[in-house]
């Protein structure tokens, strides 16, 4: 579907950036090697992650190089591939950031202390945040955590498009679920 539709909406609408949720790209469990590559093929300019990144044990013979595929950045250091991504969009840096929750999910670091220390060390002009938990209270619960502090929270993991989408407050942006 993303590889006969996305050219179209990319022609029709012309995002500067595209992101795309790549974890269940492979037969619905992780994603292998030729998914990664059809999903930039077909547009995608960078591609997160979530539970399911490690279910295709390929991913360990290509993460190392795969310079697009943003897995969680809550997951122990020690694993490979990268939790973040900076990608320059005409005169501005945007940091595409993939957290995972903790609850009724997999152990993970902690997604508010890991954002936080990202915070810390990185400057931008936008902050995206794919935020793949299971739980509506947990996605928003960080996005009013870092409202004004982040650009955008967009929670991934249902399969189910929530249609709340709204700004809070301070600015960031924010949907439950992109479905």
């Amino acid at each position: 579907m993303l590889e006969e539709y996305l050219p179209q909406l990319k022609r029709k609408y012309r995002p500067q950036l595209t992101i795309v949720n790549g974890e269940n790209a492979t037969r619905g469990r992780g994603i292998n090697e030729d998914c990664y590559k059809r999903l930039l093929k077909a547009g995608a300019d960078v591609i997160t992650m979530g539970n399911h990144t490690w279910d295709n044990p390929e991913i360990q013979t290509f993460i190392a190089h795969a310079q697009k595929l943003v897995q969680s950045l809550s997951l122990p250091k020690k694993v490979p591939g990268q939790g973040y991504l900076i990608q320059q969009v005409n005169d501005k840096k945007v940091v595409v950031v993939n957290l995972l929750g903790r609850i009724f999910m997999n152990p993970a670091d902690d997604p508010f202390a890991e954002m936080q220390a990202l915070l810390a060390k990185i400057k931008a002009d936008d902050i995206f945040v794919d935020f793949h938990a299971e739980i509506t209270s947990e996605k928003e619960a960080f996005a009013w955590y870092f409202d004004g502090l982040v650009t955008a929270v967009i929670g991934t993991h249902t399969h189910v498009q929530t249609s709340d989408a709204h700004i809070l407050p301070k600015g960031t942006a924010y949907l439950t679920d992109v479905g």
